[in-house]
């Protein structure tokens, strides 16, 4: 389940598995899963130390298992913490040419992609990824992502679609229910952008600007300028 509580028993279960068969490169990349979601989703009080254990994490299951695409996804993914996307896309890649049908694989490379401003190379991979799981529990990503593409080329309409779509989905956290502030706000519907930054507020008053270009470090300072006023109009602050 993907919240504190869920990822702190994924940890311990992990943490079990990694004590009892210390070469288990699987056990190691879940490892770096669970500390990169404490780390992203504010989980921890030292974000730095949970950035460390993800690298640590997934430097070990790759050591043990240098094929296995779970193990690539998670080093591609402590990258994305740094915001070293080029790095990150390197690992993405590895992990989708060892597994092409790999969807988890494919929706990092789309967020990746994306984030570096090649939105259209995005939205090809998050399709396809869809198609091959349209169930994933990472589904809320896939579509946040997806929103992104959409706003990033001014299909507002669309992008407020699909940021609906992936608040609502299932394991969505509040850095989704973000995406869907800003759609709706550069959509013009400020009445769906309000409603969802008070589900933000209520849910983590602290959030703000610095919090969510962190999480999604976008390189276009059009689209960073962009996404910034949307979500300075609602409500949200340096």
């Amino acid at each position: 389940r993907f919240n504190q509580q869920g990822n702190a028993a994924a940890t311990y279960l992990f943490e079990k598995a990694v004590a009892l068969e210390p070469e288990f490169a699987r056990a190691h990349a879940g490892l770096s899963f669970t500390h990169f979601q404490n780390a992203f989703l504010h989980y921890s009080a030292d974000a730095k130390a949970e950035m460390i254990l993800a690298r640590s994490h997934a430097e070990q299951g790759l050591e043990r298992d240098s094929l296995d695409p779970f193990v690539n996804f998670n080093m591609g993914r402590s990258y994305w913490l740094e915001g070293e996307l080029d790095q990150s896309l390197s690992w993405l890649e590895r992990a989708t040419e060892l597994s092409p049908s790999y969807a988890q694989g494919l929706y990092s490379r789309a967020w990746a992609d994306t984030i570096s401003g090649r939105a259209a190379r995005g939205h090809e991979s998050i399709n396809k990824a869809v198609s091959l799981s349209p169930m994933d529990p990472l589904l809320y990503a896939m579509l946040g992502t997806r929103a992104f593409a959409f706003a990033i080329n001014g299909q507002y309409p669309d992008a407020a679609k699909w940021a609906d779509k992936a608040a609502h989905s299932p394991g969505a956290h509040v850095l989704i229910q973000m995406i869907a502030v800003l759609a709706h706000r550069l959509n013009g519907d400020s009445a769906k952008s309000e409603k969802w930054a008070a589900s933000v507020h209520r849910k983590n008053s602290q959030l703000g600007l610095a919090d969510f270009f962190q999480a999604f470090p976008f390189e276009d300072p059009a689209t960073r300028k962009k996404f910034s006023e949307a979500l300075k109009n609602s409500g949200f602050k340096d």
